[in-house]
């Protein structure tokens, strides 16, 4: 069965580099940075629901994308585009990327020093101490301001599982090393809670 999963989140990810996304703004233009900060150079001036590719990498608040006129712009226009840069996550419209299910959790109130949990593009959505690879961990989400303590079932290099009566958390595929968030740790957290399943873009990380 994780063998299966394997193959499916590969194909996920393979085919989620390729699939469009739609951006909405209010009455203005959303811009495409180089960096992800909005100190960072503004490379293009997107309009409202303007389609763009995944392209494959986020950080916290930002989601990295690609820019083509030539693919979705069918009307006549002599302008053309092929640009790479990062947008805020907040006009983006899609299910990968935010979580219907869990809110985000503050380290401060959960850890005093040391921690590890799971990032999303909207910030930490769980904790636990510093130390995952014990039977005896515990970790904390939070739905609906109420919090959940989830036991670790189990675990390898890059697959996490934990369970609660009503939750099941399941981390998929990316090295890591317990480490601070990098590109390496980003992978698919699959949320299951009282039947409903959702599948979104996490990180596995930690810090002092």
């Amino acid at each position: 069965m994780k063998t299966f999963f394997n193959l499916f989140f590969t194909f996920l990810f393979v085919s989620s580099s390729f699939a469009q996304i739609k951006v909405t703004t209010s009455n203005s233009g959303l811009n495409l940075r180089s960096e992800p900060t909005t100190s960072s150079n503004v490379l293009f001036s997107l309009p409202n629901e303007t389609q763009l590719l995944y392209a494959n990498d986020w950080a916290e608040g930002w989601i990295k994308v690609r820019y083509l006129t030539t693919a979705f712009d069918l009307s006549e226009t002599t302008e053309e585009a092929d640009v790479t840069g990062w947008v805020n996550a907040a006009f983006v419209e899609t299910k990968l990327f935010k979580s219907t299910v869990l809110d985000p959790i503050s380290w401060q109130e959960n850890v005093d020093g040391c921690f590890w949990g799971i990032y999303g593009v909207g910030g930490l959505l769980g904790i636990e101490s510093f130390n995952p690879e014990s039977t005896d961990s515990k970790f904390k989400v939070k739905i609906k301001g109420i919090e959940y303590t989830l036991s670790v079932i189990d675990f390898n290099d890059n697959y996490y599982k934990w369970e609660h009566p009503q939750l099941k958390i399941e981390f998929f595929g990316a090295t890591t090393d317990h480490g601070l968030e990098s590109s390496e740790s980003k992978g698919v957290l699959r949320v299951e809670f009282n039947g409903k399943v959702e599948y979104i873009y996490a990180a596995l990380g930690g810090g002092c």
